[in-house]
Order: C-alpha cells, then sequence, then structure tokens
C-alpha cells in the first residue's frame, strides 16, 4: 500500500508498506500531526534489487562489504524487505532525512514516546543487542501477530546475543 511519496522529479519515490503496517503509520502521522509533530516516510518497502544497489553504494564508500554491513544490510538481510519497516523524518527538518540529527528532533521524541501505541518500535536503538548501527530514524511495525511473527527472528538473536556476552 503506498503511504506516501519522497522526492521530486527524477529522484521521487511511492514509498509503500503492508497494508496493517500502512494504515497503523497513517494514524500514527496524524495524532502527531495533532500535537503539531511532523512525521514524514522516507523510506519503506525495498526490493532485493533496490537493497543490492544501496549496499554497492555503501561498498563504495566505505571499501569494503564488510564495513558496508555496518551501516547498511546486505541485500536478502534489510528488515525493508519485509514491508513492515520504514525510515521516517522530521517535516520540520528537511534535508536532515536519515541522519543522527533525527534522534534530536521533535518527530523522533514523539515517536519514542507515543510509537508504541500505534505498533511501532524503534528497530536498532543505540547498542542493541543485534549488532547493528544505532538507527533513530528505522522503526519497524509489530502491532500485529504477522509483524510479530516476522521480527521474532531478529529478536531472538538479539537474546541469544545477549546471553552469549
Amino acid at each position: 500500500m503506498i503511504i506516501g511519496s519522497y522526492a521530486q522529479h527524477e529522484y521521487q519515490r511511492f514509498e509503500q508498506l503492508a497494508p496493517e503496517a500502512a494504515l497503523a503509520l497513517m494514524k500514527l502521522i496524524y495524532a502527531a500531526r495533532d500535537e503539531g509533530v511532523w512525521i514524514i516516510p522516507v523510506s519503506g518497502f525495498r526490493s532485493i534489487a533496490t537493497q543490492d544497489k544501496l549496499f554497492q553504494s555503501q561498498i563504495q564508500r566505505r571499501g569494503s562489504p564488510e564495513a558496508a554491513a555496518k551501516l547498511s544490510a546486505p541485500p536478502g538481510y534489510s528488515e525493508h524487505h519485509t514491508g513492515y519497516a520504514l525510515d521516517l523524518a522530521d517535516g520540520h527538518f528537511p534535508k536532515q532525512d536519515v541522519t543522527y540529527n533525527f534522534a534530536n528532533t521533535d518527530a523522533f521524541r514523539w515517536l519514542s514516546q507515543h510509537g508504541k501505541e500505534f505498533g511501532f518500535e524503534l528497530s536498532f536503538p543505540a547498542n542493541n543487542l543485534q549488532g547493528v548501527s544505532y538507527e533513530p530514524w528505522h522503526w519497524r511495525f509489530i502491532g500485529s501477530p504477522n509483524a510479530v511473527r516476522i521480527f521474532a527472528r531478529a529478536k531472538q538473536t538479539s537474546s541469544e546475543n545477549q546471553t552469549l556476552n
């Protein structure tokens, strides 16, 4: 289901999520707007081919697949493939999408306080047990049995890592 468009002209994309996640996101966005907070979707579902392009770009920037994997999931391993994860931004701060500055915005503070009410959680908090770099902009929908099932393996891996440490 289309949840919005991002960018303009030749860079414009139409972002999508699984229907149940999309409907929950729309409720979340409008609840935030009622409080003066402007949350916008930047990136939703990604095909493996799209993720591969992003990953290859990171390899060029970082110098190796191992270095790239610290910042971007290899194709086939991204939460974006599920249709239940997305990157969010604060509409009051254009040009700061998908940056660590998002953690200092009203949108991030609002999401941190209210995201769970709509079935969303921060996928990769600081020092997460999965060992993925902190991404304050990356959120996943866990508000349905299907979504919980999809992310159960990631949470199980986190628990296993915690036990091993």
